[in-house]
């Protein structure tokens, strides 16, 4: 092969790469809904999964989204004041925390906490053939496995997000009444000026959006793990990478279709 084709070369296998991990993540999903109506047969399976990323998710998320809160509500005084009331300090923090701040940080969270921990979980059955055994034992791994996760990331994160939410602006208003001199009606008050529903609703639709696409991510990079403790380390760091990056892209294109 010649200098000249060696970067088309490099570049045509990339492309075909990602190609075909776009179709396995499909496949995926396709088969993990297919397994959907076996779902009330693996109710002990889907609380466990429920609890281990939902609940257990919620000490770190209490930490993350009182601070987020508090620089919401922070850098909106700064910007806002001296120009308009401070009633609206409570306006611009209600409405970045709830539409971008509140379901971005959580999944973003989750994605580093429970995304790799998934792709870990994944690629250590996939290492010590315990997939293969299910395969064995005619057991379908995506009823068993794939199902329960997926559900659990469908249902909790937008809990969490929810959570997440009434932390942060819970941390705006302790900021706004021990910091910023803003009484507890005035930033009550500017919470609901110029509220709607859809910035709720928006927010959660989101978070439904990032949790599949976590769960998706996790459980392909495990699945397509090479062998070894550097192969598990390596499904771990994609996972993360690839699911803050598709997180920040999707938070884009959600927003652009609800808010055109």
């Amino acid at each position: 092969m010649t200098l000249v084709l060696k970067p088309l070369f490099f570049l045509g296998q990339k492309i075909v790469g990602a190609i075909s991990g776009v179709g396995e993540i499909f496949c995926i999903l396709f088969y993990t809904l297919r397994a959907l109506p076996y779902a009330h047969k693996n109710v002990n399976l889907i609380v466990k999964q429920m609890v281990a990323i939902g609940v257990s998710s919620v000490p770190l998320l209490f930490v993350t989204s009182i601070f987020t809160g508090m620089v919401a509500t922070v850098q909106a005084d700064f910007q806002f004041r001296g120009l308009v009331s401070d009633k609206f300090v409570g306006t611009a923090a209600c409405k970045m925390i709830l539409i971008e701040l509140g379901p971005l940080l959580t999944a973003l969270v989750l994605a580093g906490r429970v995304g790799s921990a998934l792709a870990a979980e994944i690629a250590s059955m996939r290492e010590k053939e315990e997939l293969d055994a299910y395969a064995v034992l005619d057991l379908d791994p995506y009823r068993y496995l794939a199902l329960p996760r997926f559900i659990a990331f469908f249902t909790m994160v937008p809990c969490l997000t929810v959570i997440s939410n009434g932390l942060a602006l819970l941390g705006g208003w302790i900021v706004s009444v021990l910091a910023l001199d803003i009484t507890t009606y005035t930033f009550y008050t500017g919470m609901q000026y110029l509220f709607q529903p859809m910035d709720l609703f928006a927010g959660v639709i989101k978070s439904f959006v990032f949790g599949v696409t976590i769960f998706l991510l996790g459980y392909y990079h495990g699945l397509n793990a090479s062998a070894g403790a550097r192969g598990v380390g390596l499904a771990t760091k994609d996972v993360v990478v690839s699911s803050c990056l598709m997180i920040l892209i999707l938070d884009f294109v959600v927003a652009a279709i609800l808010f055109q």
